[in-house]
């Protein structure tokens, strides 16, 4: 086996946890009625955000809609615990301001069983920073020496999913409606993740018998991607009496365009033990255009809608099966986009894969008056991350966002007057994931020859994920 290969192999084995796309399905808000009630609107009442959870919805109105719906703020506390070794602990406080939901709705004159629907939306968004720097006292690479010992992890992560398209439903009779959505999605992400390790002796400890020396160890990621997407939606709805039934299918994403810029450094030097000095390592590559995508998975959702005999009271409830999608290069270091640039190797790609989940959701709705109304709701966002380490994929690279099942309540108040609908509401995001491996280990550093970070220990299945977040939300609906 030739060095490179044992490079590539030791960075697959003791590489830290690279962040990528959001891997939850259900992590979606866009502070909307559908939003209050967790997303329990496939059978009925999806409103403006119909053109997403089922475009048979989109022949529920009756005027004109123009909406606009910001999200005020969201703030959220995620915890790693012993994320840089045991007691080594990470926090990261995120705050984030922007509009999410812009949609116009309208019937087609001289038709009025057929609705069309334009929407601009974010479908998803994380951010992410951290940084730490660890300093302590050593005997590592000359045991009768106290050296210090200086860790440094940093890490930015920044992604974005903006979608965007138009919806159209048809009335078939007063019970049953089609509809169907052409989207596009486009995903953009960019990174940095650093691991870097010094040791050197101190000064008062170094005997006249010994030269003075310096070790290091630097694991180095940087990625830049792009991936524009396309996908559709069909959608039936049928109303009987009290009860709303929906049934709606999402089509796989097909790549429309897409390419990463990434960049990836191991480097390894000054370091010995006694009896003789090791060979400084060092593997570096770069590369452009490499081709890049992220896979939607084909899904179908199910829901119902009850209200009681007085209309006062409505119950939700909806469902979805996500299917799996088998492991594949969600960055290729192998393939370029552009034939003015050269490609990499698997050094550069990266590889991605999901579970099939079935994710669910209840809402209730009480009108206290013609003019308000109460909204709740309660939501599953489980994780469907899986991929193989079989085949090709044995020595490649994960995009291993560390998340874990996540679930959401909902609240808030619907305010109508005449043709002005306003919506002001909370959402709170809870989940915790126990028993992952450590990014790095700075809390029992040892000489690790063979790997790709030498200078730190071996990494623990010790941590801790917590994740909390608080969204304050508010909408409008103009009917004209």
């Amino acid at each position: 086996m030739t060095k490179k290969t044992l490079i590539l192999l030791a960075v697959i084995l003791c590489s830290n946890y690279l962040y990528a796309q959001p891997r939850n399905y259900w992590s979606v808000s866009f502070n909307s009625e559908a939003s209050l009630l967790a997303g329990a609107v496939v059978g009925g009442n999806s409103d403006i955000t119909s053109i997403f959870y089922n475009p048979a919805g989109i022949a529920e109105i009756e005027d004109k809609k123009f909406a606009i719906n910001a999200n005020l703020f969201d703030l959220s506390l995620t915890s790693y615990k012993n994320a840089l070794g045991t007691d080594l602990n990470l926090e990261y406080l995120g705050f984030t301001v922007q509009p999410r939901f812009i949609s116009f709705m309208f019937k087609v004159p001289k038709v009025e069983r057929l609705v069309w629907q334009f929407a601009i939306f974010n479908r998803n968004e994380k951010r992410v920073s951290i940084y730490d720097q660890i300093e302590k006292t050593v005997n590592l690479i000359h045991p009768t020496i106290d050296e210090n010992y200086v860790g440094n992890y940093d890490f930015v992560n920044d992604y974005l999913d903006s979608w965007g398209g138009v919806g159209a439903a048809y009335k078939v009779s007063d019970n049953f409606t089609i509809g169907g959505s052409l989207l596009f999605s486009l995903k953009n992400f960019s990174y940095m993740n650093l691991i870097n390790v010094n040791v050197y002796p101190e000064q008062s400890s170094i005997p006249d018998t010994v030269n003075y020396y310096s070790a290091s160890s630097l694991n180095y990621d940087k990625t830049v991607m792009y991936d524009v997407r396309v996908l559709g939606k069909v959608g039936v709805r049928y109303e009987q009496n009290q009860f709303s039934l929906g049934l709606n299918l999402t089509l796989p994403s097909i790549r429309f365009m897409g390419n990463a810029d990434v960049k990836r450094t191991i480097s390894n030097s000054g370091i010995f033990e006694i009896g003789g000095a090791f060979e400084d390592e060092y593997f570096n590559e770069a590369a452009k255009y490499l081709k890049a995508g992220f896979n939607d998975p084909i899904s179908l959702s199910f829901g119902f809608v009850y209200k009681s005999l007085n209309d006062k009271h409505k119950y939700y409830f909806s469902t979805e099966y996500f299917h799996g999608i088998d492991t594949y290069k969600a960055i290729d270091g192998t393939q370029v986009d552009d034939d003015e640039y050269m490609p990499a190797t698997n050094f550069l790609s990266y590889k991605y894969g999901t579970k099939p989940i079935i994710n669910f959701a209840v809402g209730y709705q009480y009108h206290t008056s013609k003019s308000v109304e109460l909204l709740c709701g309660f939501r599953t966002n489980f994780d469907p991350y899986s991929v193989s380490s079989e085949g090709i994929y044995e020595y490649m690279s994960e995009f291993t966002n560390v998340s874990t099942d996540l679930y959401h309540l909902t609240g808030g108040s619907k305010f109508n007057y005449k043709k002005l609908s306003v919506i002001v509401g909370l959402e709170y995001t809870t989940g915790v994931n126990r028993g992952l491996p450590e990014f790095v280990n700075f809390a029992e550093p040892e000489i690790r020859l063979g790997e790709s970070l030498v200078l730190a220990g071996d990494n623990n299945n010790n941590m801790t994920y917590i994740y909390n977040s608080v969204g304050l939300y508010f909408g409008f609906t103009l009917g004209f």
